[in-house]
């Protein structure tokens, strides 16, 4: 009698045990611990959620052994290509989605969209970030009551415009002759980790390139400022096309700041983009942004009041979006006051609110 007292005992046990696990749901962020982008997102939700929560949310890559856990998967590798059949089915998960071109010859993208739609099966939602990829994603079969979207942010305690003596000072700084018409490109757009002479072509840079051939600028009065690893493509080309250039590369996301804080322009030329991050930040810094219609831009640039936007490829409209910023200060003025009244709704802290409104009733 005494053992079997004892067994129903450890039973009891252990079922208590799984009823804590299923009333206490932690949330979890899964990413990369790369030095750059995917970290800084996730260390900027996580923050916020774990306000939302008063719980801290931790940041992992590993999130196989979790069970009766809410798991936000923020980087989606881990999900397409890793040991996803492992996961308890006891979790609830999400999963963010940037972007992805069905047109991009990349493998692994490739390979994602054949994944689709039965990868996302599993999912409680999947979160964008415009409603271009919304699209593309309920193209290609995705439940649309399964999409959330939410866009990317940026901290405006640490982006935010430099005074005059600042911008001065910081272009002294780095080299930048005063009186230059300063535009920026933050990115990486060749293949590789090298030198990056073979171009990346979502990212656009030979559009990026054709635009520059177009502008009327004076090239004396002309200067790119490049930052992000593998700009080689871009480098010779303005080379080939005698327009000067500067090229810093950053160990640090937030030492990218003083970077935009010299501009006075900023060109996104991308085929494709979740965000891209380098609007928001160029709006936060005070800076005008030109780009085309991708991304986070087609939802959030009305061209002429915060920003100036060119159909994809349309490398010639890009170069007269720039003419227009550079000859005329009513329109640069007016798309610098714009992009900064536009990205106040695009802090952190409202993008975690809507991550934790996307988890709440699974808590």
């Amino acid at each position: 009698m005494g053992k079997i007292r004892e067994t129903w005992w450890r039973l009891a046990q252990l079922a208590a045990h799984e009823w804590r696990g299923r009333r206490h749901r932690q949330v979890h962020f899964v990413t990369d611990y790369a030095n750059w982008s995917f970290k800084w997102d996730a260390h900027y939700i996580t923050t916020g959620l774990s306000r939302h929560l008063h719980d801290a949310v931790p940041i992992i890559t590993t999130p196989w052994h979790l069970r009766h856990q809410i798991i936000l998967f923020g980087n989606r590798y881990p999900w397409f290509f890793g040991p996803r059949h492992r996961l308890h089915r006891s979790n609830t998960v999400f999963l963010t989605w940037f972007h992805g071109d069905p047109a991009d010859t990349n493998e692994r993208m490739q390979e994602m969209f054949k994944q689709l739609p039965h990868i996302f099966d599993r999912m409680a939602g999947v979160i964008v970030t415009c409603q271009i990829s919304r699209n593309i994603l309920i193209d290609h079969g995705v439940a649309e009551e399964k999409l959330i979207t939410i866009p990317l942010g940026v901290d405006l305690q640490t982006f935010c415009p430099p005074t005059p003596e600042d911008k001065k000072r910081i272009r002294a700084d780095l080299n930048i002759p005063e009186g230059a018409f300063c535009v920026g490109s933050f990115q990486k757009d060749g293949t590789g980790w090298g030198d990056g002479l073979d171009p990346k072509l979502v990212k656009g840079p030979d559009v990026f390139l054709d635009a520059l051939a177009r502008v009327t600028i004076p090239k004396e009065r002309l200067l790119v400022f490049l930052t992000g690893p593998a700009r080689g493509y871009v480098k010779n080309g303005l080379d080939q096309l005698g327009i000067p250039w500067r090229h810093l590369y950053v160990d640090e996301y937030l030492d990218i700041v003083p970077c935009y804080q010299a501009l006075d322009a900023y060109v996104i030329a991308s085929r494709a983009e979740g965000g891209p991050k380098a609007l928001m930040e160029s709006w936060a810094c005070g800076v005008p942004v030109v780009s085309t219609r991708v991304g986070m831009p087609a939802d959030r640039i009305q061209t002429g009041v915060n920003g100036m936007l060119a159909d994809v490829e349309d490398s010639r409209a890009l170069a007269e979006a720039l003419d227009a910023l550079f000859y005329r200060t009513d329109l640069y003025q007016t798309c610098r006051t714009g992009g900064l009244d536009s990205v106040q709704a695009l802090d952190w802290r409202y993008i975690a609110q809507g991550y934790f409104n996307a988890i709440k009733n699974y808590i």
